[in-house]
């Protein structure tokens, strides 16, 4: 594989679909390579970076617009063919050179984009995630069945020195929003500390990072996205049945 092909994957693979079309439609658009519109296409910094180098590597090879938008799309098939059949790593924080993988956001908004029946999310704590308020607000104007499981704030039994709960019911009033009341005497002190997202059965996000800013976009933070097979359903079943036995309870 050429430099220029490994700019094509990289890309094809980092950015998400909505940024992908848009890249390969301006180039078929436009019939020429004109980075300034590009860039416009694209709005995560390493994206555009990735942009950037593709670019170059384009330049270098005398690559025209029709053909680098050919090429995308190629890429684009084959990734997302190969997607549904593994485990795709999702990782925020430094790339190593040579390394391509999505960010933490572009994959929740993924999975929260991609529902259309019943999306559980739960998070230690949340806060400042615009991006992520407006795709769930989309989402529960579509119909979808959006359950939230946070941890409590001290005052209400929790671990936390601030109220998720009501800052997060705030932006999202259509929400139904889930905690962890009664705590068994094993189970002191503990918290809500898993970091999921699953969407009707078939799209599970399991992470490191909360529902915050930083999380999203400043941390390292991994995580693994599943697609389709028994662990997205396996893991929709056990965050409903905690739901259905009174083990987290609606607030």
């Amino acid at each position: 594989m050429n430099e220029m092909h490994r700019c094509v994957v990289e890309f094809a693979t980092t950015v998400s679909k909505g940024a992908l079309r848009s890249v390969v439609d301006a180039l078929i658009e436009l019939g020429e390579i004109n980075e300034i519109v590009l860039q416009h296409r694209v709005t995560h910094y390493h994206s555009k970076e990735l942009l950037r180098r593709l670019l170059r590597e384009a330049a270098v090879h005398h690559i025209s617009a029709p053909r680098l938008a050919g090429m995308l799309e190629g890429a684009s098939c084959v990734v997302e063919y190969y997607q549904e059949l593994s485990p795709e790593l999702v990782w925020t924080g430094p790339v190593p050179a040579g390394t391509a993988t999505r960010q933490t956001e572009q994959v929740m908004l993924e999975v929260i984009r991609g529902a259309r029946k019943r999306l559980f999310l739960t998070s230690f704590v949340a806060y400042k995630v615009d991006r992520i308020v407006i795709a769930l607000n989309e989402a529960a104007d579509r119909g979808v069945d959006v359950k939230i499981l946070l941890e409590s704030s001290e005052d209400k039994g929790g671990n936390l020195s601030m109220d998720s709960v009501s800052l997060m019911r705030g932006v999202l009033p259509r929400a139904r929003f889930y905690a962890w009341q009664i705590r068994p005497e094993e189970f002191t002190g503990g918290s809500v500390h898993a970091k999921v997202a699953v969407a009707d059965d078939r799209l599970a996000f399991i992470t490191s990072a909360n529902l915050t800013g930083y999380a999203m976009e400043r941390n390292m933070e991994a995580g693994v996205l599943l697609r389709g097979g028994e662990h997205p359903r396996k893991l929709a079943d056990y965050l409903e049945s905690m739901v259905s036995t009174g083990v987290v309870e609606e607030l």
